[in-house]
């Protein structure tokens, strides 16, 4: 008797079985990846709760200008500060917190929760970045290197701008990176766009916005690159395009921000040693939006003048700026201690400041890790030496995204080195991009040892 065909077995059948291949195939891909984020992003954000919960953060130094200038957007006044438009900063960190100062209010609580989520959401990404670089266990590693990485974990109780750009740029990463040839019109196009917002929460950027396009134009096909290399650097610029305008009719500067003169100046200066020195006298000059711009033209022009008639000390400092810009500071975690006066941000490491008493739990939690800070700096040159040792290595051997990653790190490296000044922080805004090939290395190097010893064994055997 002849069956149905309702009865016919699908797994036997010819025509269904690669189909149902395929949606099975396909059900457990997207299983693995919900797996891993929850797990990556779960640990990221568990490893900071403590850190959330127990210390009382107050906003102090850059932290306390975004935190009264978001205010300002969120109460309708525009980007302001002592009452008068701003740009010293530039202006996307304060704006993107002020979206959130409409529905919480003013609050440090409101921004480290926030804090939380980005950094999830930049564990993810990383997570990404590393199956790209490897695969499903060298994501899942690189994404477990950020979430517990105590180097990065104490930075949720800060309202600093790296939040938001870290996952900007890693957004940027991915979409160039999208495939092994040149990227589709489209990715670049959003490349671009994430680029411009990177570069309008922190103006340093701004030079990738020619290397970016020039790394695209080496990629191949090189009849298709010369596109999308044109494609982001005019979305990119067309992003910035409103704020420059803006700049332009009210504060009559064309710079993104009116800071980078201080910056460079504590670069470039007699007293310069490499890292960050005390204002004297070129404390922020923010009572008048006037001052700004004359402190940013004055400054610019001391520090290239100093930098030109003492070439020779401008040299030596590199090495000195290298050295404070990859070294380790506890200061994330000694700012916890100040409180400034009053409302004026003007003067960005506070003159006026009292070691603020700690409770028993903050006590014994930032009084524990200043007493072993030793691990926090083996984490931290662990963490570089391997992993710039990973780059290289990733880099020569054409592991997807390792290239443009070490080409990112090295430029913001020599940015800060030629440019400005080294400072720890300023690295931790890269250190992500670092994770997906120290964790390749790690996954190989355990693989080969995990065969070795197989093949050992079964020699001696």
């Amino acid at each position: 008797m002849e069956r149905p065909i309702s009865y016919i077995d699908s797994s036997r059948s010819p025509s269904l079985r690669p189909a149902s291949r395929r949606l099975i195939s396909k059900l457990a891909a997207r299983r693995a990846w919900l797996i891993d984020l929850s797990v990556v992003t779960t640990l990221s954000v568990l490893v900071r709760l403590p850190w959330l919960l127990i210390v009382h953060p107050v906003p102090v130094s850059d932290t306390r200008f975004y935190y009264f200038s978001a205010n300002s957007i969120a109460q309708g006044h525009g980007y302001q500060i002592l009452g008068h438009p701003t740009a010293f900063f530039p202006v996307g960190w304060p704006a993107f917190l002020a979206g959130l100062f409409y529905f919480t209010g003013p609050s440090m609580l409101a921004i480290e929760i926030l804090n939380l989520v980005l950094w999830a959401l930049i564990v993810a990404l990383v997570y990404v970045l590393g199956r790209r670089l490897g695969d499903r266990a060298t994501g899942v590693l690189a994404g477990i290197l950020v979430a517990i990485a105590p180097t990065m974990a104490i930075f949720v109780m800060r309202a600093y701008s790296e939040a938001l750009f870290i996952p900007l740029l890693l957004g940027v990463c991915l979409l160039l990176t999208s495939r092994r040839e040149t990227p589709s019109l489209r990715s670049a196009a959003l490349a671009g766009v994430l680029l411009g917002a990177a570069i309008l929460v922190r103006s340093t950027a701004e030079g990738l916005i020619l290397i970016l396009p020039l790394w695209l134009l080496w990629r191949r096909p090189r009849r298709e690159s010369w596109r999308a290399a044109l494609v982001l650097a005019v979305s990119s610029c067309l992003v910035l395009v409103p704020w420059l305008v803006r700049n332009t009719v009210v504060m009559h500067t064309t710079s993104l921000s009116t800071n980078g003169g201080v910056t460079l100046w504590l670069g470039a200066n007699p007293r310069a040693d490499g890292g960050w020195i005390s204002y004297g006298k070129h404390n922020w000059a923010i009572s008048s939006a006037a001052a700004e711009v004359k402190q940013n033209n004055d400054l610019t022009r001391e520090a290239f003048r100093w930098a030109v008639h003492n070439p020779g000390r401008y040299l030596d400092l590199m090495p000195h700026k290298f050295t404070h810009l990859m070294a380790w500071s506890t200061s994330p975690l000694t700012i916890v201690e100040l409180e400034q006066k009053g409302p004026d941000p003007s003067t960005p490491h506070p003159a006026r400041t009292s070691t603020r008493k700690l409770d028993r739990a903050e006590k014994k939690l930032l009084g524990g890790s200043l007493n072993n800070t030793w691990a926090f700096e083996l984490w931290h040159y662990l963490y570089w030496s391997l992993g710039a040792l990973a780059l290289l290595l990733a880099s020569w051997r054409r592991r997807p995204t390792a290239g443009l990653a070490a080409l990112l790190v090295a430029f913001w490296i020599l940015f800060h080195v030629i440019l400005i000044h080294g400072e720890p922080r300023y690295m931790l805004s890269v250190t992500p991009l670092v994770a997906p090939a120290l964790a390749w290395l790690l996954v190989e190097g355990a693989r080969r040892a995990t065969a070795f010893a197989a093949g050992s064994s079964s020699r001696a055997g």
